[in-house]
């Protein structure tokens, strides 16, 4: 009672605005822990509202904290697990959660929210947020099967209209115009009225290798493709890219052309501090990769090259760490996989060493980076199926390990 009595004092003395202030810079896990306990009512209310969940979003992705890394199995069976970056980085025995999810995949991250689906291609959708444990109804997503295995997807947030969507191709969209779903586009918008249409997809040529999920920055979503109509001993490597607002394709250039000649291996697209980079390794061997960033998203003349990886003795064959480089901190800690053994690695680039070895066990798994944050999969869906995703959020805390 008398914390409870200090806690209204504490409510009374301070003005709203500076409560709220401070809330907003507080990290996601001790709000929760806030809104758990019930400091008081208005706190809870406030730190429980969209529009606090929004702004403090806004505000912590300014400072870049470190993300959640969240993977599971290539496989239709397991859990979705997750563990915080900083405390592979720190711990060397890090705590690692785990959600039940059979026959569900990643699909896409995004302000926190993972989008999963069911069936593939894509039966039904979700979102669920790690780090709150909450998650939407799942929706069906009506799309043809036409595609057969050949589709590229991606997840995202139209800040205009605030609305999620999440969009799925052909990957050979390009090259085949006879089939109505395979010359355009689904686009599909979450919301209590989820609804979803077929846009037009891009006259240039294009198609995949292996990567179908899209990276979600400044309101797109975007892939790493190339011309197939060029001579495989030309190659052309480019950035597919789709505006959630406008829902238009576009493309961008990368800062290097040829794959033949400037590059070995097929380069990845990644996130660095909100801006689109690519990751590729160089014919030079000794250089293991190179981490260029997009500054201006869009501004083809505002890649630069952000660091060079060298080879060291006692570090893997170069090729070994080209896929895996996922995560650069801000106090210079690499973070990769050596899916080789099976390990999580953190390599200290100022001090040139590694600093720590995690195994993960698992043979193949797909990565995502999920930003830490109180957006509610919830406030996405039809309110009427709130008390099933209350009923599932409980349902999960016991699946933590």
């Amino acid at each position: 009672m008398r914390t409870r009595m200090k806690d209204l004092e504490y409510e009374d003395n301070l003005p709203g605005d500076l409560i709220r202030e401070i809330l907003l810079r507080l990290p996601v896990r001790l709000l929760l822990q806030l809104r758990i306990r019930i400091v008081c009512r208005s706190w809870n209310s406030l730190i429980s509202s969209p529009e606090f969940a929004m702004h403090h979003l806004q505000r912590s992705t300014l400072t870049h904290p470190p993300p959640l890394l969240c993977w599971k199995e290539a496989a239709q069976r397991g859990d979705i697990m997750h563990c915080s970056s900083q405390s592979l980085i720190l711990d060397q025995s890090p705590t690692f959660e785990s959600h039940p999810a059979d026959e569900l995949f990643i699909d896409g991250s995004c302000n926190g929210l993972l989008c999963l689906s069911q069936g593939f291609p894509f039966e039904t959708l979700t979102l669920f947020n790690p780090s709150t444990r909450s998650v939407s109804p799942s929706v069906p997503f009506e799309c043809s099967h036409e595609c057969g295995d050949d589709v590229f997807c991606g997840f995202g947030y139209d800040n205009l209209h605030d609305q999620y969507k999440f969009v799925m191709g052909c990957t050979t969209s390009s090259l085949i115009t006879d089939s109505k779903v395979r010359s355009g586009a689904i686009v599909f918008t979450f919301g209590a009225n989820p609804f979803w249409k077929t846009v037009a997809h891009p006259v240039f040529p294009y198609d995949f290798l292996c990567t179908i999920n899209g990276i979600f920055v400044s309101g797109t979503l975007n892939w790493i493709v190339y011309d197939p109509t060029i001579d495989y001993d030309e190659l052309e490597w480019f950035v597919l890219t789709f505006d959630l607002e406008t829902e238009l394709f576009g493309r961008l250039c990368l800062p290097f052309s040829r794959t033949r000649s400037d590059v070995i291996h097929m380069p990845r697209l990644q996130l660095h501090n909100n801006c689109l980079s690519v990751c590729y390794s160089t014919p030079d061997m000794q250089i293991i990769c190179t981490l260029w960033i997009m500054k201006e998203y869009g501004v083809e003349e505002s890649w630069i090259k952000l660091i060079e990886i060298p080879f060291r003795v006692g570090m893997n064959a170069p090729c070994d760490w080209v896929a895996p480089l996922l995560y650069i901190s801000q106090d210079h800690n690499l973070f990769a996989i050596d899916e080789s053994d099976r390990k999580f690695l953190v390599y200290n680039l100022s001090k040139n060493q590694l600093v720590s070895q995690v195994a993960n066990g698992n043979n193949c798994m797909i990565i995502f980076f999920c930003h830490e944050s109180l957006v509610s999969p919830s406030h996405y869906s039809s309110p009427l199926t709130f008390n099933s995703c209350i009923a599932w959020e409980l349902d999960t805390t016991q699946h933590s390990t």
